[in-house]
């Protein structure tokens, strides 16, 4: 059984996954679409096209496709039409099956793609009840592990900071708007690469509260400095961004809607991400509250998934949809 691993921008947590069933990688360079088509939306319509001519060169003698997210399941779909024989086995990681279940994406195109996915391994149980409302086919469950990240020695401060992609769908406005009115902190670091990047330039180029960095690998700097991360999308498949901050001790206020929120007390979670009052009232609460709010934090941290255990459900769950599946 052979295995080719699909993917325009992959997670190295998903690339661990693709590797522990030794599949051949292939990155579709595509990604600098996707970024413009979050710019540009109705550049987006143009994704089918592009996909299409990107099928034409990708040689396949593979059994299974392993395909990362919706933005690479088009071309998995144009290859399959070439090569029927092929099982997809969609890693949905993604905002694909939110975006059609929120009816905002349209469905009769997406479903022709959607409709040849054989199998599917699911980053949540969020993202998987979401997909399970577009499609009949075997599903399982692997959470992913958040990198391997230390508290380094440096002064912690009163600072926020948000980790990520600055990507529309990560309230980006809505975190900068936040920022700025929030009496707590002296200080919001923004650190990544999106979207969003020429406006927190300018943001901090006005505004000395801001401090935009793009992305950096020395995140565990921010991480132990900033007293709060602040994560509050509509939703989120898995963030691993708040895995990854209470690992170094910075306080993380999620909204409830993400797929690792489950591993956190209430206390760190928001209901309506666009309520700045509610945010307000979690950061008094724990700074008022910091020895209650450290030892709920450690006791999330007791939960998280470690890259063995998560790696290794991961190639059970692949090799019991493969059987099933009859490959």
């Amino acid at each position: 059984m052979k295995i080719l691993f699909l993917s325009h921008a992959p997670h190295e947590v998903h690339l661990e996954f693709a590797k522990s069933i030794n599949s051949r990688i292939k990155i579709i360079p595509i990604n600098w679409f996707v970024v413009l088509s979050k710019k540009i939306s109705f550049i987006g319509y143009g994704h089918i096209f592009l996909s299409l001519l990107c099928s034409f060169f990708i040689r396949v003698k593979e059994d299974i496709l392993l395909v990362d997210g919706g933005s690479s399941l088009f071309i998995a779909g144009f290859l399959k039409m070439r090569h029927p024989q092929i099982k997809i086995i969609l890693l949905d990681s993604d905002l694909f099956f939110y975006q059609l279940t929120k009816k905002r994406a349209l469905t009769k195109i997406p479903s022709f793609f959607y409709n040849k996915i054989d199998a599917m391994i699911s980053v949540s149980e969020k993202n998987k009840k979401f997909a399970s409302n577009h499609v009949d086919v075997p599903m399982a469950v692997s959470v992913p592990y958040p990198k391997q990240i230390k508290k380094i020695n440096v002064k912690r401060e009163n600072y926020g900071l948000y980790v990520g992609r600055l990507d529309p769908e990560k309230n980006i406005r809505q975190i900068v708007k936040f920022a700025l009115g929030c009496h707590f902190f002296t200080k919001f670091i923004i650190v990544g690469d999106g979207t969003f990047s020429n406006y927190l330039k300018r943001v901090d180029s006005t505004n000395k509260k801001i401090v935009y960095v793009r992305q950096r690998k020395d995140v565990d700097r921010f991480y132990s400095q900033c007293r709060f991360l602040i994560h509050i999308p509509d939703y989120d498949p898995y963030a691993c961004t708040v895995m990854e901050a209470a690992l170094c001790g910075c306080l993380p206020v999620m909204s409830r809607n993400i797929g690792a929120s489950s591993l956190f007390n209430d206390i760190f979670i928001i209901d309506d991400p666009n309520n700045f009052e509610e945010l307000n009232k979690k950061i008094k609460y724990m700074m008022e509250n910091e020895l209650e709010a450290r030892k709920l934090l450690d006791d999330a941290v007791k939960k998280f998934p470690e890259k063995e255990k998560s790696v290794r459900n991961f190639i059970d769950n692949f090799n019991k949809l493969t059987k099933e599946l009859g490959c």
